[in-house]
């Protein structure tokens, strides 16, 4: 279903009524321009009536939200009825920019959009006629509570640049794409895009975006790419059902991690990135997630984390094009497509489990204990956002290329980041840069989950070999002695007691049984714990084999 916003125009734009045809111009794109959602509007065309009669309320909700979708009302469904608004905010050197955002639509609001979607009566028994009225709050509860049965269209996210769409073809037109489920809104004047641009316009394209990265202290090639594909991919990010995390890291502060970020806001949204804090723990950082994807936007930044990043929650928001949330002060969880890209900095960043094969690390080092205090010769930001139509073309341009050429060189797909791979790391490798999948060899390196399983597998194949042991066994194992080598296994012991103290430098069974559960069949080192197969025994047996 194609909403039609433009219906609802601002009423400074809206001509006296007996002046000519007031509709004359509404063959514009819905919501372009300086249109905003959020603006003082008003319904310009002949409107339905609506009566307000006592027993019909189910009828006349339906009636409403019938009104509402024939005047092309700015309403959809995400996580509950939401609209969209655009503000206009301050940018550098004195600029303006446009910032969508969605708007979570209560019974005030809804009403007032009633108002303007039809005319309300009822019927007054002194003037034995039907009267003016305004539009029932019932009837507004009644559409808010039929969660599931809504008719308005669906939304993935609102967007306020032209992205790509699944199928390689560009999005550019302002208004609600039904391929995409996004509202394009307020988007930047632009250079024309060849529907089938060239290797050589896209390396000229690439070369654009690389210019701001030149004053970066990368550690190699592949974070670079990195960079590279955190600049691209919220721009694509319309073809993809998930992206990955992109994370940029240094050993000190003020190395332009989060600078990195807000170039790729810069040319996404216009802005610098919108940051959230890693709460203290799983459960409040969760909160924070999904309020941001609540909001629909378009980037997440999880800012400043000290050491670890990981979670059950953001591998989610990562990897699932759909995820449950719970909205604040709400017990139940809804429903949202997850659009937006993400992005985390800290110094010396740990990536834990599974995020490490969800994340791209940009890794910088500049290599100085006061790195703030350098100074740039160019300001990439204000260089993106003096024209960043430009560098929005570029990122498109790249894509496009890609596509027209038939994916020529397509890599093996990263699993769960199959599109992200055919639109932005493909290309990139294409046109001569690194991988940037590379990067997640160093992050896996420095996960401790995996340093630590690697202590624990390697020792105990080297022990006891492919024997089977109960978790008392290989406790006796680790603890063997004799009088003149001391601890015969001591590096056994050590990683065993880093996952199983008992508290009194000893080795607890029970410990060490849930921690060889949690991580049996994962291969680390090619080695990987498996549970014995004899299912008589009194004690469950462990043994790690070679894959």
């Amino acid at each position: 279903m194609n909403a039609a916003p433009f219906l609802f125009r601002p009423t400074s734009e809206i001509p006296p009524r007996s002046t000519g045809d007031p509709f004359a111009d509404l063959e514009a794109p819905a919501l372009e321009g300086d249109v905003k959602p959020s603006g003082p509007w008003e319904y310009v065309e002949r409107r339905p009536m609506i009566q307000v009669r006592a027993g019909e309320l189910h009828n006349i909700a339906t009636e409403a939200e019938t009104a509402l979708i024939a005047a092309g009302a700015p309403l959809y469904v995400r996580g509950g009825i939401v609209r969209p608004a655009v503000d206009d905010m301050p940018a550098a050197h004195g600029r303006r920019t446009k910032v969508a955002r969605l708007c979570q639509v209560d019974s005030s609001m809804l009403v007032d959009h009633l108002s303007r979607a039809a005319d309300w009566t009822k019927w007054n028994e002194r003037k034995k006629g039907l009267v003016a009225t305004d539009p029932p709050r019932d009837v507004a509860a009644v559409i808010l509570s039929r969660d599931g049965e809504w008719r308005f269209p669906r939304l993935a996210g609102v967007i306020t640049t032209p992205t790509l769409r699944p199928d390689g073809t560009i999005l550019s037109h302002p208004g609600y794409d039904e391929a995409t489920q996004l509202l394009l809104l307020n988007p930047p004047p632009m250079p024309p895009i060849s529907d089938k641009p060239s290797r050589k316009q896209a390396l000229s394209a690439l070369a654009f975006l690389d210019a701001l990265l030149d004053e970066f202290p990368f550690v190699d090639d592949a974070s670079r790419s990195a960079a590279l594909s955190g600049l691209i991919t919220p721009v694509v990010r319309g073809a993809m059902a998930v992206a990955p995390l992109h994370a940029t890291t240094a050993p000190v502060a003020g190395s332009g991690k989060s600078y990195i970020i807000d170039l790729a806001s810069a040319i996404s949204t216009g802005e610098r990135a919108p940051v959230i804090a890693a709460g203290r723990t799983e459960e409040e950082t969760e909160k924070r997630l999904g309020a941001a994807l609540l909001n629909g936007q378009a980037i997440v930044s999880i800012d400043n984390v000290n050491g670890e990043l990981g979670g059950d929650a953001l591998c989610q928001m990562i990897e699932r094009p759909v995820v449950s949330v719970r909205p604040l002060g709400v017990s139940k969880l809804v429903k949202v497509e997850s659009r937006a890209t993400t992005f985390a900095t800290g110094n010396n960043i740990q990536l834990v489990g599974d995020m490490t094969r969800r994340t791209l690390l940009c890794s910088l080092d500049p290599n100085m204990e006061r790195p703030e205090l350098r100074t740039f010769h160019a300001s990439p930001f204000d260089l993106v956002l003096a024209d960043r139509g430009k560098y929005v073309a570029a990122a498109l341009t790249i894509a496009r290329a890609y596509v027209a050429a038939g994916y020529p060189g397509l890599l093996p797909a990263l699993a769960s980041f199959e599109d992200w791979s055919r639109f932005v790391r493909s290309p990139l490798v294409w046109l001569g840069r690194a991988d940037p999948v590379e990067t997640m060899d160093k992050a896996r390196a420095e996960d401790p989950v995996i340093a630590t399983l690697s202590g624990v597998l390697t020792s105990w194949h080297a022990a006891v070999g492919p024997s089977p042991r109960t978790t008392g066994e290989i406790r006796e194992a680790a603890e063997l002695r004799d009088s003149f080598n001391g601890s015969i296994n001591g590096a056994l012991r050590e990683a065993l007691t880093e996952v199983a103290d008992d508290k009194r430098g000893g080795i607890d069974p029970k410990r060490l049984g849930r921690f060889l559960s949690r991580y049996q069949g994962r291969i680390v080192d090619g080695l990987k714990v498996m549970a014995g197969d004899d299912a008589h025994a009194k004690q469950k047996n462990w043994r790690v084999v070679r894959a």
